[in-house]
């Protein structure tokens, strides 16, 4: 939707519209982040996910359009893999993936080739790693299959974050971070996969790396231990790994999921927590202040957000109700909860 300008008539007023229009078109452009706010459709809170799917990623594609991954919380894997497409200003949406069999958790989304980035193969429970794991590349507007590329069986790869020359994985139970490097305005990805050991990333009992964040160039990103709650700095080049030294009345962040970055604003989705921890960052991106949490009523064990505009969109996962025991998971819905910043 664009703002509108209307000439008038009447003889004296036509160089004040014009020196309007010029104004407008040099300055007031409406940005895709702002559209929420100058309308007056009424975005959802809450936008449905196809009952029985069991949700982990979210990720923003164009304009209003967001794809949520679907792992396998309860065993069941008869909706694993699917890739849902929906539009955050009409809350509708359709299946892009169908399920594969192998589940997909983190997503990550380029612009500049419309690919949809899956990290695959992670089951979303404890219980461990069963398929071989690693990256597919779909097309984000038809759900075609570009390839996969395997990484191996003995890890859990979570999240996933696509930059100008490199798509980066996390694994959850070591200290690797995976790249696939990218040619040519990312056009071009190769099944050549390197591996970046983090030194002095902390590792302890359980889950470790999650989520990660970073500029474009991808020199260096941020990453949660999901565990501890350390944020981490990670130098891509050299692989070293520095704790952001937060200040405020919360410093680590524990059930730390998903992360978002607008600017040097970092989102920390906790959650098992069911909050969303807000942290401004130093420009280098080595310090940090706490600013505070936010909740919803709606959360029910929300993994990952995006951000869009004044919003926050998580992903309710429904954790708890897909694993009791005798649950009919295809009657559970998941569903993408918007919060404001």
């Amino acid at each position: 939707m664009r703002n509108r300008i209307k000439n008038q008539t009447h003889r004296s007023t036509v160089l004040f519209a014009a020196a309007i229009v010029a104004t407008a078109s040099l300055s007031t452009l409406v940005l895709a982040h702002e559209i929420d706010q100058t309308s007056r459709v009424i975005w959802p809170d809450l936008i449905p996910i196809p009952a029985g799917f069991e949700a982990e990623g979210i990720q923003l594609g164009k304009d209003q359009d967001f794809f949520v991954g679907t792992v396998s919380w309860s065993g069941n894997l008869a909706n694993s893999g699917a890739i849902y497409k929906g539009n955050l200003v009409t809350g509708e949406g359709q299946i892009l993936v169908p399920p594969t069999g192998k589940p997909v958790a983190g997503l990550s989304y380029d612009a500049r080739t419309d690919y949809l980035y899956a990290a695959t193969g992670h089951s979303g429970g404890f219980a461990g790693p069963r398929w071989e794991q690693g990256l597919k590349v779909y097309t984000a507007t038809s759900g075609r299959l570009l390839g996969e590329i395997i990484f191996g069986d003995d890890m859990v790869i979570n999240d996933v974050l696509v930059t100008d020359t490199a798509v980066y994985c996390t694994d959850s139970v070591s200290t690797t971070l995976y790249k696939v490097a990218l040619e040519n305005d990312g056009k071009v990805f190769s099944s050549t996969v390197a591996k970046i050991e983090m030194t002095g990333f902390e590792m302890a009992e359980g889950f470790n790396a999650n989520g990660l964040v970073g500029d474009f160039d991808g020199k260096e990103l941020v990453i949660i231990n999901i565990t501890t709650g350390v944020l981490y700095l990670v130098n891509t080049e050299s692989g070293a790994a520095t704790p952001v030294n937060v200040q405020g009345d919360e410093q680590l962040f524990p059930d730390g999921d998903g992360l978002y970055m607008d600017g040097r604003t970092l989102y920390i989705m906790q959650n098992f927590s069911q909050k969303i921890a807000v942290v401004d960052l130093s420009d280098d991106l080595t310090q940090g202040t706490f600013i505070k949490n936010i909740v919803s009523d709606d959360f029910s064990i929300p993994t990952t957000i995006t951000g869009f505009g004044s919003c926050i969109y998580a992903i309710n996962t429904h954790f708890l109700e897909f694993i009791a025991e005798g649950a009919d998971t295809t009657l559970i819905q998941s569903e993408v909860v918007k919060v404001f910043k």
